[in-house]
């Protein structure tokens, strides 16, 4: 059924940021308020409303270009969405409701919403800013490494979630990566050492080289400024031709702060997400709210939700809860949820079967589990995540749970 009321009298939401986060809001608000809103979603990148987690797979030529999109952008243009791309965003004016993009167009808004994301962390060593030091956060950046050819060697700093699927792309292309990791042990946040090792054990069968608990000293540049050589902590120089940054990300906030936007790490905003100015809302890894950021895709989610009634004046709110990490790293699977490091008090139960390449970690207490490791084998981890979630008391079960559903809830014939 046609819209009844026309383009000029529709209120005029603006996105600026058309990753995940601001092309799912977009696709999602004009399924629902399209007859009511005018939708704008604004792209610093030429590509908009692909899938980023997807980038790795791309990487890996485990999946094409036609497999990249998250929503239907021709598809949502037909229905009105205007959507602009490769022209960022560079200023707003709270006062008069309007936004320049560098192109020099002002849009008008009546809601905005900055889902403007998150870079890749550059760390602070001499000679960063070379033309061969890149990150791996965006489409374009799969591009360069797509492009190189024959055998090049790559330095990948950060063995992190992104720094190893970087490197598992690159040496299926056929190249030869080494990657720095300050930590003793990979996925640090996500597994402990034993289950690391079974991991690096793995990664290291594919041909890739790590240097654990050590960063780059320094790089060497040649006359065009391109990274040559990395230096070692001991002064040993590795020879490069592509440096890519993947020690973290750092919260997109340079449009926000000078708009007068309140910013910590990252956009403050309440359970509304609205942040410190009138009609101006956040969401995704660009947000800060209760001191806690966002990289998943569950909570951004949920954001994305909330921020659907709350901009249409209906009552909800953002509630922080407990996220499961489900890694796929080269074909093996990881899942990690709640604590992982037990403390004094904790109990913990370990199941490892190396030639299965199987291990499951779970830590208890007071008859609550409250943590879990899966690597390898991680069918049970939706249900131990709802034991975490419904504060199920696992005291009976004890001596089983390590097993699985399967064995404490038996079906009934």
């Amino acid at each position: 059924m046609p819209s009844l009321i026309s383009q000029s009298e529709k209120r005029r939401l603006v996105i600026v940021g058309a990753g995940m986060a601001g092309s799912k809001l977009a696709h999602d608000f004009e399924k629902a308020h399209g007859d009511e809103y005018q939708i704008v979603l604004i792209g610093e990148e030429s590509r908009v409303g692909y899938n980023r987690i997807m980038l790795s797979s791309l990487l890996a030529n485990d999946i094409s270009d036609t497999e990249m999109p998250l929503v239907d952008t021709q598809k949502m243009q037909e229905n009105g969405v205007d959507i602009v791309s490769n022209d960022p965003a560079i200023k707003v004016d709270s006062k008069n409701k309007t936004i320049l993009l560098a192109s020099g167009k002002s849009i008008i808004y009546d809601q905005l919403v900055l889902a403007t994301g998150s870079r890749a962390s550059v760390l602070p060593i001499h000679g960063s800013s070379a033309p061969n030091v890149m990150g791996f956060r965006t489409w374009s950046d799969v591009d360069v490494m797509t492009q190189l050819d024959d055998r090049r060697s790559v330095c990948i700093i950060g063995g992190g979630l992104l720094g190893l699927e970087a490197a598992v792309g690159l040496v299926k292309r056929g190249h030869k990566v080494v990657v720095f990791h300050r930590s003793s042990w990979l996925l640090n946040r996500q597994l402990d050492e034993e289950s690391a090792e079974l991991l690096l054990n793995r990664l290291e069968q594919m041909g890739i080289e790590f240097r654990l608990g050590e960063s780059p000293e320094s790089f060497l540049q040649t006359d065009d400024g391109r990274v040559s050589h990395v230096v070692c902590k001991k002064g040993e120089k590795l020879s490069v031709d592509l440096v890519v940054m993947a020690a973290g990300i750092s919260p997109e906030i340079a449009l926000a702060k000078s708009a007068g936007l309140k910013t910590d790490r990252a956009i403050l905003v309440n359970e509304q997400m609205q942040t410190s100015h009138v009609d101006v809302f956040a969401l995704g890894e660009c947000c800060e709210f209760d001191r806690q950021t966002f990289g998943l895709v569950a909570p951004i989610w949920t954001q994305i939700n909330v921020l659907m009634k709350v901009l249409v004046g209906k009552e909800a709110a953002f509630v922080v809860e407990p996220t499961p990490t489900k890694l796929k790293v080269s074909g093996v699977n990881l899942f990690s949820i709640g604590k992982i490091q037990p403390s004094e008090e904790d109990s913990c139960i370990l199941f490892k079967d190396v030639s299965a390449n199987h291990y499951r970690k779970l830590v208890v207490n007071g008859g609550l589990l409250v943590g879990a490791i899966l690597y390898g084998n991680v069918a049970d981890g939706s249900w131990y995540f709802q034991l975490i979630q419904n504060k199920t008391n696992v005291s009976n079960m004890l001596d089983l749970l390590v097993f699985g559903e399967a064995y404490c809830c038996p079906q009934v014939a």
